[in-house]
């Protein structure tokens, strides 16, 4: 079975999802923050094989989708079943709070117009994380 380099070799090749010698190109599919939380991760597992690392990024782009479009059935689900896992909570409640500040940002900053879509993003993320911490 494959394995994945240890971090300090597998931090010199690009991520082998990302198709491109570096991430500052445009990527297809999954968004540049979630690649780069995916190839970090990657990265720093030493003894992750092919099939947790596919499954992993199957995790992330589910996470990435669900952020998206919060509305999609097991949106919730996508991000608790990812969260609840110790190994990769730090990573995800993280990225979850960088997408509020952002879209918090955004709504402080065009509160004169009617955001609905937006506000309903940040009151899913905020009860993703909820979820995620209150295991």
């Amino acid at each position: 079975m494959n394995r994945i380099q240890p971090y300090a070799t597998a931090r010199a090749r690009p991520c082998p999802l990302s198709g491109q010698s570096g991430l500052n190109k445009p990527m297809p599919g999954l968004k540049l923050a979630s690649l780069v939380l995916l190839c970090s991760t990657m990265g720093a597992a030493a003894e992750m094989t092919d099939s947790t690392a596919m499954e992993l990024g199957y995790s992330v782009a589910a996470i990435s989708e669900a952020l998206q479009d919060p509305g999609t059935p097991g949106a919730m689900q996508a991000i608790i079943n990812l969260g609840h896992d110790q190994r990769y909570y730090v990573m995800v409640r993280g990225w979850l709070m960088y997408q509020l500040q952002g879209d918090m940002s955004i709504l402080q900053a065009t509160q004169a117009q009617q955001q609905p879509a937006l506000r309903a993003r940040i009151d899913f993320i905020q009860q993703a994380i909820r979820a995620i911490d209150l295991e």
